[in-house]
């Protein structure tokens, strides 16, 4: 769904998660699981498919902290799988190290097979074929973002690519906006941020009088505990969409 409304804008500065790229998790999670049991099974842990998917789903709702890559994942959310699957905590390591190595491998198949990932590259090649200045920002390790970024293909797009640990704050921390500004040198009113968070995107945005543009997801598929999209923003956003091309029908 597109809003009606028009946005005058010089520069748009992107979110990763659920707006450059929807989550990928359960997608990677089906696609490796047979890998996943090898991998398990080689190391003498007796468990299917099913029960490791469970158990790393569960992890990964459950465990956050700053900077964290959901998407790319990290080794404290699988440390807590496996501990919950009974793995010898000396065995630990080297099976999360290769489990994680895996998903990665698949990660990556995901993100270059997807058809998605074709329209947002076309899409943001428009957009430079319309002179607009090209941003991302995520709450997100720098090597989960550059992962994403060269899977896709789109980093050659961006004329700014930050992260949340490459600045040390995370939205909706205002810093985060004013670090943008500060880099992309176009005034405030002329920039549009885009994103799926009603309140660390759309409203932090327009505290900073940036324009806005939100990426409305399936919340039912993509709610997780670490995302909440019930959240009521004090500010809405200036334009919606619910397909990445469809920013090209709501800006100017």
């Amino acid at each position: 769904m597109v809003s009606s409304s028009r946005i005058k804008v010089s520069a748009i500065i992107f979110d990763q998660g659920n707006t450059l790229l929807l989550d990928p998790f359960a997608r990677v999670m089906d696609l490796q699981e047979e890998r996943f049991v090898e991998i398990c099974q080689n190391v003498g842990l007796s468990v299917d498919g099913q029960t490791i998917k469970d158990e790393w789903t569960k992890s990964n709702k459950e465990i956050d902290y700053p900077y964290i890559s959901h998407f790319y994942q990290e080794e404290p959310i699988l440390y807590h799988a496996l501990k919950n699957l009974y793995v010898p905590e000396a065995a630990v390591p080297h099976l999360a190290f290769e489990l994680l190595q895996e998903y990665r491998r698949g990660l990556r198949e995901v993100i270059s097979s997807d058809p998605r990932t074709l329209e947002v590259k076309n899409t943001l090649e428009e957009l430079i074929q319309m002179n607009k200045k090209l941003g991302i920002f995520s709450n997100d390790r720098t090597s989960g973002l550059d992962f994403v970024l060269n899977s896709m293909n789109v980093r050659v797009s961006f004329q700014y690519i930050r992260t949340s640990e490459s600045i040390g704050a995370e939205k909706p921390d205002s810093e985060v906006f004013k670090h943008i500004m500060r880099n992309i040198k176009v005034p405030p009113h002329l920039v549009a941020y885009v994103g799926d968070d009603p309140i660390n995107d759309i409203d932090a945005a327009k505290k900073q009088g940036l324009q806005t543009i939100q990426y409305l997801v399936d919340v039912d598929k993509y709610n997780e505990s670490w995302r909440d999209y019930s959240a009521m923003p004090e500010h809405k956003p200036d334009a919606t969409i619910s397909r990445f091309a469809e920013i090209l029908d709501v800006i100017e």
